[in-house]
């Protein structure tokens, strides 16, 4: 294949909408595509787009070297309940241990508590014959025979696949690996996941619940991955086709397939990556992402060019944005915070008399009513057409005109109650949203020691830009950056991720006295493993590499801290690996414990290669000044005035490195960014939007008359 016939696909399947970005490897050139998804069959939507935008580029998917996907297949199953009868083998007397959970409230006010269901019924989970010591010593041999009994039960009620976790595994995975071999021999068509390979670590609620996790959605990510190469393969697709993982690294089919529950939030950690890819570029390590979609938004911390990821996260809430009310996951994930507030949220009264926007969403079906889909409820993006943010018949580049007549009729109808006209609604829906993604900003940055001051705020996502500037001005933030294609962000971040693994291991001790011979063997284990997996992807063995790093705490406390460690482990690295920590818990939590023991619970390694280096910044059409750029003007919402100004309307394409004084409204096809009264906005060297924040400019409030008083400061401030 030639040089000028090398392309990249990425595809991000959101809640809302399918994102493609085709990039031409010899031009640098960026098609983009953006599609209402198909919730029934996600695929579908993707497959469509990946054949709409292949015919707009004038190409066909055989000169696609690469495919990269991000899916909510796994997310949607869990919270939906769509996985496969899955039965859990574990050591006898602990088959409830998904029920029991950690036996702490996560809302001590609320009488009427629920948490969410296990995804085994009990009648499915078995306790086996079997006991291995907390140090690793077999205690009660495995009843090989029993498993074999009581699978063949299990698989003629129809189950299709198994969990085991047995206590201790994670120090010694006999036991769980000869049941393995057994159900992999007698049971072929059995999925099997077993907790000493999906998640090796100390806390047996924990651990039971992701390895059941894994188990639940494999045989479904197997059957939509299948299916999925099968159509590519069709359309002549002939290249690699890898899978984002939570991570926000690449991995193959083959390790999806092995770890589905590692595709949580995948689409996700995608934008987060691109957050951190522009930070890199414009010389702004420390930066906060921001993506606002159709659904949801997501806020995460970028340091030193990359975003934090976490060992953990929770699923399948039966209170979305309530911590403890779902299902733990023990896997790497970026760390971020999620909030019910994207383009499509839903706004309606509460049982209080109050406006309230979100959590719940339009999503793609039936959307938001200027979708004209069958949608009547009022939304978001509803409120901005009202308000003069959004052109109707420009929305997508004008693939999508949207309908202004249902948006005010939609909007109007919520405001009847309150006593309030079309304008104040939407500008109250708007408001709201805005005050809830900045309030939840500054909580997840607060809670991890930082200042919101200190940092630019990168907005992105479909709905992203048209809110930075005001959640970055609520945030008391100084700069906002749109970075070029913000509306396909997500899909931008799939085409800079780099390959890789990270794993996870339990060998607890204290700092003083571990055997780091067994450690040194620990870590070398994980990344033999590791760079097996990088090199399937097809990334040159030169290029990988491994970071190691420890979850410790003082002991008897209950705080894990992350921190890095050196590429040896040996005694005489003890000294430097405790002032890590020491100075780590001090950054976190004002102070150190001098002398105070401190225990290592976990050993982590990022096994990984780095990235492509793609040039985000497109062409410019060729305008010299924000004059030429200048498409017209539109009357729009300004809430200093509490009316409507005609304000420039730019088209993005044309816009340089000149200034352009808000308020005004810059438009791209797939997004919308706003500039309010005493903003100022230029365009750097890589074509990203910076808008420096007028601190000055001080929105009146809401007019709400059932709002307090100080909610209705706080909303419209």
């Amino acid at each position: 294949m030639t040089k000028n016939m090398s392309y990249r696909l990425a595809v991000d399947i959101g809640g809302t909408f399918t994102d493609l970005v085709l990039l031409d490897e010899a031009s640098g050139a960026l098609h983009g595509h953006k599609i209402l998804t198909t919730p029934h069959a996600p695929e579908e939507a993707a497959l469509r787009g990946l054949r709409e935008l292949c015919a707009r580029a004038r190409i066909t998917p055989a000169q696609i070297t690469i495919l990269i996907h991000a899916t909510t297949l796994v997310t949607n199953a869990l919270i939906e309940r769509k996985g496969a009868a899955t039965a859990l083998l574990t050591t006898a007397g602990f088959r409830d241990t998904l029920e029991m959970g950690k036996e702490q409230r996560y809302d001590i006010y609320d009488l009427f508590l629920k948490y969410p269901d296990p995804l085994v019924p009990r009648r499915w989970r078995v306790g086996v014959r079997e006991r291995i010591t907390r140090d690793g010593e077999v205690r009660v041999p495995l009843d090989v025979p029993a498993v074999r009994r009581t699978v063949g039960n299990l698989v003629r009620q129809g189950v299709e696949a198994v969990a085991v976790c047995f206590l201790h595994a994670y120090r010694n995975p006999a036991h769980e690996q000869l049941v393995k071999t057994l159900l992999e021999r007698e049971f072929p068509d059995l999925s099997v996941s077993v907790s000493s390979e999906i998640s090796p670590e100390i806390r047996e609620f924990e651990r039971t619940s992701t390895t059941v996790c894994n188990a639940y959605v494999q045989p479904l990510v197997d059957h939509y991955l299948r299916g999925m190469e099968t159509a590519l393969a069709a359309d002549g697709f002939r290249g690699r086709f890898l899978l984002m993982l939570s991570s926000g690294t690449l991995a193959a089919p083959d390790v999806a397939r092995r770890f589905p529950v590692r595709l949580l939030e995948s689409g996700p950690a995608a934008g987060a990556l691109l957050a951190g890819h522009i930070g890199s570029l414009i010389g702004q390590p420390d930066l906060v992402g921001f993506d606002m979609g159709g659904t949801t938004a997501k806020i995460c911390l970028v340091r030193d060019g990359r975003p934090k990821v976490t060992p953990t996260i929770e699923v399948a809430r039966v209170h979305r944005f309530k911590p403890g009310s779902g299902l733990p996951v023990k896997t790497p994930v970026v760390d971020m915070i999620e909030i019910g507030a994207g383009g499509g949220s839903l706004a309606g009264v509460d049982s209080m008399g109050l406006l309230r926007v979100g959590p719940q969403s339009a999503g793609a079906d039936p959307g938001p009513a200027c979708y004209g889909l069958g949608g009547t409820a009022a939304t978001v993006t509803d409120a901005c057409v009202v308000l003069g943010y959004y052109d109707p018949a420009a929305f997508l580049g004008g693939a999508m005109p949207l309908d202004a007549g249902a948006a005010r009729e939609a909007v109007s109808r919520v405001g009847v109650p309150l006593g309030l006209n079309t304008v104040e609604t939407a500008w109250g829906i708007f408001a709201i949203v805005c005050e809830s993604m900045a309030q939840a900003a500054r909580l997840y940055l607060i809670e991890r020691g930082q200042d919101p001051r200190r940092f630019a705020l990168v907005g992105f996502g479909g709905a992203g830009p048209a809110a930075a500037a005001r959640v970055a001005r609520l945030l008391g933030m100084r700069q906002a950056i749109i970075p070029p294609a913000s509306g396909l962000a997500s899909a931008l971040g799939l085409l800079v991720a780099p390959a890789g693994f990270d794993f996870g291991h339990s060998l607890t001790g204290e700092l003083q006295s571990l055997n780091w011979d067994e450690v040194e063997r620990l870590f070398v284990q994980m990344e033999d493993r590791g760079r097996e997996m990088v090199l399937a992807t097809g990334m040159p063995a030169s290029s990988v590499r491994a970071e190691r790093r420890a979850e410790m705490r003082y002991t008897g406390q209950f705080h894990d801290i992350e921190v890095p460690l050196p590429d040896r482990l040996h005694p005489g690295v003890v000294p430097a690996i405790r002032e890590r920590f020491d100075a780590e818990y001090a950054r976190l939590f004002g102070l150190a414990l001098d002398g105070y023991p401190v225990q290592v619970l976990n050993w982590r390694v990022l096994v990984s290669a780095p990235g492509a280096k793609v040039d985000l910044r497109g062409s410019s059409d060729g305008a010299t000044s924000p004059e030429q750029a200048l498409k017209r003007r539109r009357s729009t919402y300004l809430p200093d005035g509490r009316s409507f100004v005609d304000v420039p309307v730019y088209a993005r394409a044309h816009l340089t490195e000149r200034s352009i004084d808000g308020p005004a409204v810059i438009e791209e096809a797939e997004a919308t960014t706003l500039l309010w009264p005493g903003d100022r906005l230029t365009v750097d060297g890589q074509r990203n939007l910076v808008i420096e924040i007028g601190q000055s400019t001080q929105p009146t409030q809401t007019t709400q008359p059932t709002q307090s008083q100080t909610t209705a400061k706080r909303i419209s401030r």
